[in-house]
């Protein structure tokens, strides 16, 4: 599996929940965002992992439809910034969760990878999900 460069043109602004522990609280925190918004069949959902000093923080987030949106639902906002991302495809996400941590590993060591860089979950279908980080 090759990865492929995705241009982002735009800042995208999501608002989120984050995981009260990482991994294990991943599937709480969208769980808790769902509860939150009551429906995310129209929305565009993404996942982030930010290392802050030695710990990984998650957020689960929907894309905002208007400005100041989480303020609405109580919930802090993010932007995922404009760039130049690397991304491998993960089809069946659902069936396969294991696997989203093994794509992301891919990414470490690369020199073609910005160091200290967010990743990025993008689910796209509801069976297809990018897995994204920041081309160098």
């Amino acid at each position: 599996m090759i990865a492929t460069q995705y241009d982002l043109n735009d800042d995208i602004v999501v608002f989120y929940i984050a995981a009260e522990s990482f991994p294990e609280g991943i599937t709480a925190a969208f769980d808790k965002l769902e509860a939150t918004i009551t429906d995310l069949s129209d929305r565009h959902i993404y996942g982030i992992t930010e290392c802050t000093g030695d710990k990984l923080a998650y957020m689960a987030c929907a894309k905002a439809h208007f400005n100041n949106e989480g303020i609405q639902y109580g919930l802090p906002t993010y932007i995922i910034p404009k760039g130049k991302y690397w991304y491998y495809t993960l089809d069946n996400w659902r069936e396969n969760l294991q696997e989203i941590p093994k794509l992301f590993a891919r990414f470490e060591n690369a020199p073609s990878v910005k160091k200290q860089t967010i990743c990025v979950e993008d689910y796209i279908a509801p069976y297809k999900m990018l897995a994204m980080v920041h081309k160098a």
